[in-house]
């Protein structure tokens, strides 16, 4: 499985980083193909303590730390376990994509389609000078 196949499956953001590689980017870290069989979560916080308790959680769950920093570290995990995926989704902070329905996906062309004309007026009585 490859970065743009696990992306699509799980429904998660992904992009290209400086060097050409597709990765799913979040609030948190990233997520990143390490090797054809494993993809390593690279997870940075602002101090020990939430790197300390994410790693230990991580650990537990079967990912295998491949970096140890003060506050950041990489740990490797297999994408074809979905309990291990989720819990790096998580530890990283990415975003999913939504799911739109087709009455969602028709209200919203219908408000895109909408000209600035049709917009109503802002009540002026309001509105402080």
């Amino acid at each position: 499985m490859d970065m743009r196949e696990f992306a699509s499956k799980l429904r998660l953001k992904s992009m290209r980083d400086e060097c050409g590689d597709v990765i799913i980017p979040g609030k948190y870290g990233q997520i990143y193909e390490w090797d054809p069989g494993s993809f390593g979560c690279l997870v940075m916080t602002k101090s020990t303590r939430p790197w300390n308790a994410t790693r230990r959680k991580l650990m537990a769950a079967g990912f295998r730390a491949i970096q140890n920093g003060d506050a950041e570290g990489t740990l490797l995990f297999n994408p074809q376990d979905l309990g291990q995926a989720g819990l790096a989704i998580k530890a990283v902070g990415a975003k999913r994509k939504r799911n739109l329905t087709e009455a969602q996906k028709a209200a919203l062309v219908q408000r895109l389609r909408r000209s600035p004309q049709d917009a109503p007026t802002p009540d002026m009585r309001f509105i402080s000078s």
